[in-house]
């Protein structure tokens, strides 16, 4: 009877041990668990004129759904953290053209243009950490996340930055967004930015990203 006992006993042990294995494996490290997080990104993906291969702005999915650059990283960040997702978003919407999205990048970077918003569908006060995600125009900040920044009091606030890019890397964004972020604690040392011909490779970078805070 003793040896039955031990042998449920041992039995039971182990198959705690594989519970809580598989319990880890479905976690990702969150900057820190008590926070309240969510997850802003502002994309245009290019639907005429150029494709992924080219090095497009956009991700073909396997399901054939077409999604920014960004759009991606974002969709995939919510994925692993379970934290809610909004999308930045122009009251005038951008051309899908890629020649046309640029002359119209070009002119509004070179008039300090400031794009109206369309309000966001949550409430920034209720969150203290805040991923924002944005593709680099000509070596910069979309002008869209310079209305964003102006418009929003985010003093208090975390901010963790991740972008694409066509090679320039960050090009200086990061410090950009600490100027706008006035009060915020911006993160610099650990910023996700990823190649737009790499992006559709990139799921597993992400997920070790956010598993580096």
């Amino acid at each position: 009877m003793k040896k039955i006992l031990v042998l449920i006993s041992s039995l039971l042990f182990v198959l705690s041990g594989c519970f809580q294995a598989d319990n880890t494996k479905e976690s990702i490290t969150k900057v820190n668990p008590n926070d309240k997080a969510v997850i802003l990104y502002f994309s245009k993906p290019e639907m005429n004129g150029s494709d992924t291969v080219a090095g497009a702005s956009r991700v073909v999915t396997e399901n054939e759904e077409i999604l920014g650059n960004v759009e991606q990283l974002a969709t995939w960040i919510a994925e692993d953290t379970k934290y809610p997702l909004a999308k930045i978003e122009t009251t005038e919407n951008y051309p899908d053209d890629h020649e046309v999205l640029v002359d119209q990048a070009t002119t509004e970077r070179s008039s300090d243009f400031r794009p109206e918003l369309k309000p966001l569908n949550v409430d920034l006060t209720e969150y203290d950490t805040i991923y924002i995600g944005y593709p680099i125009w000509w070596s910069d900040l979309p002008m869209a996340m310079y209305s964003f920044f102006e418009k929003n009091d985010l003093a208090g606030k975390t901010i963790i930055p991740f972008s694409s890019h066509g090679g320039s890397g960050l090009a200086g964004t990061v410090e950009t967004v600490e100027k706008l972020s006035k009060d915020a604690s911006v993160e610099t040392s650990n910023v996700l930015s990823i190649s737009r011909d790499d992006i559709p490779n990139s799921r597993k970078e992400v997920e070790n990203w956010l598993k580096s805070f």
